[in-house]
């Protein structure tokens, strides 16, 4: 991943930061998402995408190095149903830190 200039404060505060020594297996291009800004087209089947996507320091949320900014990632998801899931879970994730 790119070394992030995007800050945003208040993802820190209400979501709080992913943690880290980990690395994730898939980017987030191979499970459907995309920048809602971009909106690069990307065609997995043959593996021609983009990479511009990637998870987020702050929880719940993606990294898009071309527009260097966050955004939660339930935005990040064109297919609308999965959207509801990906809010739902990432509020209850949320709600779970919180206490």
């Amino acid at each position: 991943m790119p070394n992030p200039v995007s800050k945003n404060a208040s993802a820190a505060e209400v979501m709080g930061m992913r943690p880290t020594g980990y690395t994730p297996i898939d980017f987030p291009v191979e499970l459907g998402y995309r920048c809602p800004v971009c909106k690069e087209k990307n065609d997995l089947k043959s593996g021609d995408y983009d990479l511009r996507l990637y998870w987020s320091e702050y929880n719940g949320f993606l990294y898009c190095s071309v527009c260097n900014r966050d955004y939660p990632s339930a935005l990040c998801m064109p297919n609308i149903d999965r959207a509801i899931e990906i809010y739902l879970d990432t509020v209850r994730d949320a709600k779970a830190g919180a206490k």
